[in-house]
């Protein structure tokens, strides 16, 4: 019978081709390392290996010993998972799809409250973007979708948690990021930096066009990136400033400062999205606690 342990270690020479670099890896000194490497090859009546002083080379039986060494592998390291999913097999569980600047906003406060009802239950998190949510709640891969808003198709139903105003994003060494609060004026003839949205009426671009045009506010420039994130590394190179929801200012970024405008600025909305002909008793007690959650608590607050 092929020992397990002298698997892993032959399996961690052939990947670092060395005795020396697979013993530092397996936190074991080289010569019980290569004591085992032989009794393998022993049992096996093969020689796996080709040995320098400098590198190790598998031989023919060696290459197909890897392949199938690794596969053994990685069923036993398996054995837990398994395990664990037949315990847990009769435990409520939950897909829940989110955006990426939900994971350093609200969510974690809102899954400390649904965990603090819940401890048993689980949560599996998958990030999509708001189209690529509409997508998998259709096809049933997700149960239900934190979103933003406003979402029209029949088959799904939504619920709006909440809605926060834009703030602005600008380069920390712009002479405006000094003020506590920035008047739309600030920003003529400076270049804006948008990202769009599912809905084209809702990318930045487009809820800011009339808000500037009420302000006699002329960008001297405009272009779009397709994220936020990629819109905040361009302010942070100094390369214009970025409209960003107010509990985006969470994100601690170097080189980039939030700021809140002083006029009433657009917003946007946030709410959650199922199918309702899938919908099971998890969902809606996610529904309830969500509602109940911002009822309570500021969309950019992290706490419980």
């Amino acid at each position: 019978m092929v020992d397990l342990k002298r698997l892993r270690y032959f399996v961690a020479v052939a990947e670092e081709a060395h005795f020396g670099r697979a013993a530092n890896r397996l936190g074991i000194s080289q010569p019980p390392l290569s004591e085992h490497i032989q009794a393998l090859e022993a049992s096996l009546n093969a020689k796996l290996l080709f040995r320098t002083t400098r590198s190790v080379r598998l031989t023919v039986e060696g290459e197909a010993l890897l392949k199938h060494a690794r596969a053994i592998l990685h069923d036993t390291d398996r054995c837990q998972e398994i395990v664990n999913a037949a315990r847990q097999k009769n435990t409520e569980s939950l897909t829940l799809g989110i955006l990426h600047a939900h994971t350093y906003t609200f969510l974690p406060g809102l899954l400390r409250k649904y965990f603090s009802r819940h401890p048993a239950y689980r949560i599996h998190l998958v990030e999509y973007s708001t189209t690529e949510q509409i997508g998998r709640l259709l096809e049933g891969t997700i149960d239900i979708g934190l979103v933003r808003e406003p979402i029209y198709h029949p088959s799904l139903r939504t619920q709006r948690l909440f809605s926060e105003n834009y703030a602005v994003a600008v380069p920390a060494t712009w002479d405006i990021a000094r003020k506590k609060a920035l008047p739309v004026r600030d920003l003529d003839g400076r270049t804006m930096i948008g990202y769009p949205s599912h809905d084209h009426r809702r990318s930045t671009q487009s809820l800011f066009r009339d808000f500037f045009h009420q302000h006699a506010v002329h960008p001297s420039d405009r272009f779009e990136v397709k994220t936020m994130h990629a819109a905040l590394a361009l302010v942070a190179a100094g390369r214009g400033y970025a409209p960003v929801p107010r509990s985006q200012m969470a994100l601690r970024l170097n080189g980039v400062a939030y700021r809140p405008f002083r006029e009433p600025s657009p917003e946007l909305s946030v709410g959650l999205a199922w199918r309702e002909d899938m919908a099971s008793p998890p969902v809606a007690e996610f529904v309830q606690i969500c509602r109940a959650y911002f009822s309570k608590t500021a969309p950019g607050a992290t706490g419980s």
